[in-house]
């Protein structure tokens, strides 16, 4: 009685979870061939540290081809979870993670990227307790000290080309801020003036936050507030987008524009300067997050989950490496390279209703790439093309499409290519065509490509 009964529980379970399947597939995303968003721009290839120390020189024990094949955008770095402690216990603890600091810009700037260094964890703020925080006791001293010592010792090493400072990083969570706001406030404004009399040219990026603009943020309001009343607006936007809690630019965005409104703040570029939580780092998620920042032409870059030696290593988890430092991609990373040739323009794309299922494609020409991935969900969704006769076809008829799957064995599981599933035929008309994505695992991505006549 017992197992049968289980087995029906079973069989009744199946069919419920059947039909949610049949009613999500029923949602989906959508791609629209005749509008163009921008020539692609591979702007979600960059992570946060990732790269080994080398003292104050280039590193080259990573593979060049496992940087370069996936179109290498940014970094970020500062000398965090390095043995000294940063400035905290005086210059020569700072002078180690300055060292850690000059290595990784030196080895970002030989691959033709951008360096974001980050001015807390040179302070000593990087998740541990510490003493003392700019401000305390309305002590700016150690803060003046602090930001000319650094600004001197970047004119000294030449680290002006390709440079971005950001200024303090999650500021809004107490465990990197654990004093009033407005103190936060006060170094913000500070550090600002500062680094814009000395270093006129060089680009600041904040505030960094760990959570995303939303209109009933009180902290992202007063900061709003701040920097346009003392004029002291970054050229970068930036925050976190970690986590489904968090909602994703679909939605934070309109709500950034909303806030920031209130005082007339400008338009400018915006960084997504750490994206995915650790479970959310697999090709599913990567494609979810890639198309919701090339949706809104947001520079991203990786959270880095690592810790001491590990967060200086593996390019934030998308290579594996052996007992002998040898490295070897996952199946991350093998989707970050797919990802980076997807050469041509970037055309429009809409995630599903429910946002666990998002699309990114381009065109070259009259061939089209498209790439498809859930939200942490395994269910089977459409991706819904438009604008079929922008390629080169007619009306209705048939498509060929060749379809990969990108698999994933976790961080240190070695991929090799995507599988090539072959090639599949759509019928269509009225010049759309509905493909059906019903992933094998909720980390498993999917290509399709096709290409209309000329």
């Amino acid at each position: 009685m017992r197992s049968t009964a289980i087995f029906n529980l079973l069989l009744s379970s199946s069919s419920l979870l059947e039909a949610a399947s049949i009613q999500r597939a029923a949602d989906g995303a959508s791609v629209d061939l005749s509008k163009a968003t921008g020539d692609a721009k591979f702007l979600a290839s960059g992570w946060i540290y990732g790269f080994p120390d080398n003292g104050t020189s280039v590193d080259t024990r990573i593979p060049a081809n496992y940087i370069t094949d996936i179109k290498f955008r940014a970094t970020r770095a500062g000398g965090a979870q390095t043995p000294t402690r940063g400035w905290i216990e005086g210059q020569k603890s700072y002078l180690g993670r300055f060292q850690s600091t000059l290595s990784n810009y030196r080895t970002a700037r030989k691959y033709g990227g951008t360096f974001i260094l980050l001015v807390h964890d040179l302070w000593g703020a990087d998740g541990s307790s510490i003493p003392l925080y700019p401000g305390d006791k309305n002590d700016w001293a150690q803060t003046d000290a602090f930001l000319k010592q650094l600004v001197s010792d970047i004119k000294a090493n030449d680290m002006l080309d390709g440079l971005v400072l950001d200024i303090w990083n999650e500021p809004d969570i107490d465990l990197f801020w654990p004093r009033p706001w407005d103190q936060y406030l006060s170094y913000y404004v500070r550090a600002h003036n500062y680094f814009k009399s000395q270093l006129p040219t060089t680009l600041i990026s904040g505030p960094s936050s760990a959570n995303a603009p939303g209109v009933n943020d009180a902290k992202w309001k007063a900061w709003l507030k701040s920097v346009s009343g003392n004029k002291t607006i970054p050229d970068i936007y930036s925050w976190h987008q970690i986590g489904d809690w968090q909602r994703e630019p679909d939605r934070t965005i309109p709500d950034f524009k909303t806030i920031k409104a209130v005082h007339n703040m400008p338009d400018l570029p915006i960084d997504i300067n750490e994206y995915a939580w650790p479970s959310e780092q697999n090709p599913a998620n990567t494609v979810f997050y890639i198309a919701q920042l090339e949706r809104y032409n947001l520079r991203g870059l990786r959270a880095n989950w690592g810790s001491g030696s590990g967060l200086h290593d593996t390019l934030a988890n998308l290579v594996g490496t052996t007992d002998k430092k040898t490295y070897y991609p996952n199946g991350e990373w093998q989707l970050y390279k797919y990802y980076a040739n997807m050469v041509g323009t970037r055309v429009a794309t809409t995630a599903s209703a429910d946002r666990k299922f998002d699309v990114f494609a381009t065109k070259s020409g009259n061939s089209v790439k498209i790439i498809a991935g859930t939200r942490s969900v395994k269910a089977a969704y459409n991706i819904t093309i438009t604008g079929l006769s922008s390629v080169g076809f007619p009306d209705s008829g048939s498509l060929s499409a060749r379809v990969y799957r990108f698999d994933w064995a976790g961080a240190n599981g070695k991929v090799g290519a995507p599988v090539d599933l072959g090639t599949k035929t759509f019928t269509y008309s009225g010049g759309k065509v509905t493909f059906n994505v019903d992933p094998a695992t909720n980390s498993t991505a999917y290509a399709y490509e096709f290409t209309g006549k000329s």
